[in-house]
């Protein structure tokens, strides 16, 4: 929270504490929705209670909206049917059925119940589509004209509908039966000769998406063509809704820290202000895989420990081999998970970019495995061990850009996250492979070591 919103908590918390609501109503009535937000979210439970109870409808949906989800489901907990209801009339639809999509069914269907039927309506069959794809992320709020139409139609047209509408800065084109036909700016609109008929002036090499396209797929859609509204068609080419940028920037921020706790292991999203019980329950099982691997990659050392009894130095430099390639595959993963995630990666070049990767990574393990060895010669180490632990390093890059690279191309043609786990299971290869690499070569060498 900003230093700013921090100080108008403390005053809006002194001012409710004097039962002046009045005050404080007007206090978040001069501020942007955002920021409003954020207070009246740091409030206590009953003191929001009584803002929202107190607010006029209008101010209360832009900043219910402007929380996220999680938050809006704890003050859906607090209010009323009726008032939530009246709250979420004035919403964006598909900013609704995501909300109702967090809520219990049976609380979902008791709130649909008590609002306007043609709202409810709306949010019903926004609710159909599934969750991450441009039909759950779109919204039905869209002006469309029609090809027959004049310029001077279509300029009343959308002077009386702009109001409702999400955007009017693209209007897309549709025919009689509502298919998507084309595409026309604003600017071109308003320059066009009154009687002019919108076929006559419009784009037809309109860009879309499926319903059913993944949302990722969509922003990434956005961003290459830099569209402020794309539209979503079904099957049939009928134009169902559009997805405007403001929900893609949500998407983008969505996936992005997705895969940042996929990478890292946790499953369902985190807080830090999460009950420790939820964090525990989330973490827990990538903790008892990775208790799996790890006794993986130490039954490996467990079969050398001869080698170890014979030459103790070798626990010294194990770690520096097994840490490297973690680190390098780490590289290689999150590289290669965005490159996945950008659209950059074609899976018919996947051999190509697995063998590059293989590639970086010998170089850099040869390169950082000599300074290693040289390190170990000056410090009196037996010069064939400088050599193991060259040798070792080199190996363990190389398996280190194969799995790297090759475990989140192999989990994306397996259709799951690239991300899924896979900061994990590089570690696994890492430590098992440099472990391996390096006390196998030594035990090779044993006699030239002693």
């Amino acid at each position: 929270m900003q230093d700013r919103n921090k100080i108008l908590l403390v005053a809006a918390e002194n001012l409710l504490k004097k039962d002046e609501i009045e005050k404080v109503i007007a206090l978040l009535d001069k501020l942007h929705p955002a920021d409003a937000a954020d207070i009246v979210s740091a409030l206590p439970e009953d003191y929001q209670k009584r803002i929202f109870e107190s607010w006029d409808i209008p101010h209360a949906a832009d900043a219910f909206q402007e929380m996220d989800e999680r938050e809006q489901v704890d003050i859906v907990d607090l209010l009323s049917t009726p008032l939530i209801s009246d709250i979420l009339e004035e919403m964006a639809a598909d900013d609704v059925a995501d909300l109702l999509g967090e809520l219990d069914k049976r609380d979902a269907e008791r709130i649909l119940a008590s609002m306007n039927r043609e709202d409810a309506k709306e949010v019903l069959s926004l609710m159909q589509h599934k969750e991450d794809t441009a039909g759950g992320i779109m919204t039905p709020e869209f002006v469309a004209l029609r090809k027959d139409m004049t310029a001077q139609e279509s300029i009343e047209l959308l002077r009386e509908k702009a109001p409702s509408a999400e955007t009017i800065y693209y209007v897309f084109i549709v025919n009689r039966e509502n298919q998507l036909v084309g595409v026309i700016s604003l600017r071109d609109l308003i320059i066009a000769k009154p009687d002019q008929r919108i076929e006559e002036i419009m784009n037809p090499d309109v860009i879309y998406v499926d319903v059913d396209t993944d949302q990722e797929e969509v922003a990434r859609i956005m961003s290459r063509y830099d569209l402020l509204a794309l539209p979503v068609v079904d099957h049939e080419h009928h134009l169902l809704g559009i997805v405007t940028i403001d929900d893609v920037v949500d998407v983008i921020e969505e996936e992005a820290s997705e895969d940042i706790y996929r990478l890292g292991g946790v499953t369902r999203e985190e807080r830090l202000d999460s009950p420790a019980i939820e964090s525990i329950r989330n973490r827990l099982p990538w903790m008892a895989f990775n208790l799996a691997t790890a006794f993986l990659a130490s039954s490996v050392v467990y079969l050398f420990q001869g080698s170890i009894a014979k030459l103790a130095i070798l626990a010294v430099f194990m770690p520096i081999v097994a840490g490297m390639g973690g680190n390098m595959g780490t590289q290689t993963l999150t590289v290669t998970t965005r490159g996945i995630a950008l659209g950059q990666l074609e899976f018919k070049e996947g051999i190509r970019v697995i063998a590059r990767q293989v590639g970086i990574g010998i170089a850099i393990g040869a390169s950082t495995g000599l300074l290693a060895s040289l390190v170990a010669y000056f410090t009196g180490v037996n010069p064939y061990l400088g050599l193991v632990l060259f040798l070792a390093m080199t190996i363990n890059m190389g398996v280190a850009g194969l799995a790297g690279a090759g475990i989140p191309i192999a989990l994306r043609l397996l259709n799951q996250d690239p991300a899924l786990g896979s900061g994990v299971i590089v570690t696994t290869f890492t430590d098992v492979f440099g472990f391996l690499t390096f006390l196998g070569l030594a035990t090779l060498m044993i006699r030239l070591l002693i």
